[in-house]
């Protein structure tokens, strides 16, 4: 086996990881019935949460 086919082997294995990792957050998250809005660090990553006052 040559260096390029493990290193493509290993880069999909890890995706697949990854994935299956995932996969439950993601479901758990998308069965919200409510909606969440702009606080959420999820959905909106780049916004921070805001503070209460």
């Amino acid at each position: 086996m040559s260096t390029l086919t493990f290193a493509i082997g290993l880069v999909l294995a890890l995706l697949v990881l990854a994935a299956l990792v995932a996969s439950p957050f993601l479901l758990a998250h998308s069965r919200t019935e409510h909606d969440h809005g702009p606080g959420c660090w999820w959905c909106h990553p780049r916004l921070t949460p805001r503070k209460h006052r």
